[in-house]
């Protein structure tokens, strides 16, 4: 009975791993792509008002059903033709650029202290709030922020102020 019940344990086991390794069976998908609406076509809608799209809709749907698909090709052929035209146009520019040893040299990075924005902590008594430089700066010089030094050891003894550890608080 014993050797019954593993047999066909291992059975069903092979017949499940067997399975598990079968291709599986071919599955046909289509592709669709939509693509935005024109900008003549959007200015058009919003000029008309939803009203007068739904009545003009339900009136040419027949005819609607077969221009919108050759407009929708019309409008993909058109970005693949302006996109193709931008990459012949930089051709030798890319290539150029891909031919070079310092990809990752200072010159390709000159800016990148200057890209990113300066961002300020002030304390509030809410909480904290974080300030752009620019909006930092019209606060401070309406006399908003109260600008407070740490207080740190001296070697010898004795407490200097600390201008590495300051604190922004916002009086209201």
């Amino acid at each position: 009975m014993r050797a019954a019940a593993s047999i066909s344990i291992a059975l069903v086991a092979a017949a499940c791993s067997i399975e598990a390794f079968a291709p599986a069976p071919q599955q046909w998908t289509t592709v669709t792509t939509t693509t935005a609406l024109s900008a003549s076509r959007r200015e058009a809608m919003e000029k008309f008002g939803a009203a007068a799209f739904s009545a003009g809709a339900v009136f040419f749907a027949g005819e609607q059903k077969a221009h919108a698909a050759q407009a929708e090709e019309d409008e993909f052929n058109e970005l693949i033709n302006v996109l193709k035209a931008r990459t012949e146009a930089n051709k030798e520019a890319n290539a150029n650029y891909a031919m070079r040893a310092d990809k990752l040299s200072k010159r390709d990075f000159d800016d990148a202290k200057t890209r990113r924005p300066k961002l300020i902590v002030v304390s509030t008594k809410n909480g904290n709030k974080i300030y752009s430089s620019e909006e930092f700066n019209t606060l401070d010089s309406d006399g908003k922020i109260k600008t407070e030094y740490g207080v740190r050891q001296k070697q010898g003894g004795g407490e200097i102020k600390d201008y590495q550890n300051i604190t922004y608080t916002l009086l209201e």
